[in-house]
């Protein structure tokens, strides 16, 4: 999903056709973080907050630095995140922190079930999952937040989400860890262990 540098070189150089090949890459999983990490109280604002990090993101272009050994993605989620933590001071969203530690130190592998095949009433329940999962992540903190849908919907290795997150790898692992265990705990009546 990378920029190639050279896509940004020709942005900077005021190529509007490369100003397009990035929004139209990043668009996509911009939009889709912005809504996973504000929620659905922000949807109706989800459009105009993407507008705002690319008109950022196009503003500073030329401050992009390839040396750094920045992927330019990771650089445009630097701007997601700090857009994201600014829409949220503005709007005073409360957040709690959970933190959940592992009694006895081991990871249990969990999953949320497989809808495939499912009947009408259980639809019903499905959607009351999404619901539940949204409210699950609107009670982590923002950076445990941000880390956990960095990694888990877009993908992103752990040294760029340290990259975004402005802290450590061993920071970023830590607060992943307390997010996972908060979501398992919120949503232990829809999870199977195996």
């Amino acid at each position: 999903m990378d920029i190639p540098y050279e896509t940004v070189e020709r942005a900077v150089a005021g190529d509007q056709g490369a100003c397009r090949e990035i929004v139209e890459k990043l668009h996509r999983p911009v939009l889709a973080t912005i809504h996973r990490f504000l929620g659905r109280r922000f949807s109706e604002d989800s459009e105009d907050i993407a507008q705002e990090i690319f008109l950022k993101v196009f503003r500073t272009l030329d401050r992009f630095d390839k040396d750094r050994g920045v992927k330019f993605t990771t650089w445009v989620f630097t701007f997601v995140r700090n857009h994201c933590f600014d829409v949220l001071k503005k709007k005073r969203l409360r957040t709690t922190s959970l933190q959940s530690e592992n009694e006895d130190g081991e990871d249990k592998s969990w999953e949320l079930e497989d809808g495939s095949g499912r009947r009408p009433e259980e639809l019903v329940e499905s959607t009351e999952l999404g619901q539940q999962i949204e409210l699950a992540l609107a009670s982590l903190g923002e950076e445990q937040r941000m880390v956990f849908v960095l990694r888990e919907y877009e993908q992103l290795d752990l040294r760029s989400i340290a990259e975004v997150m402005d802290c450590s790898e061993g920071t970023v692992k830590s607060r992943l860890h307390r997010a996972k265990e908060a979501l398992k705990q919120k949503l232990q009546p829809y999870l199977r262990t195996s």
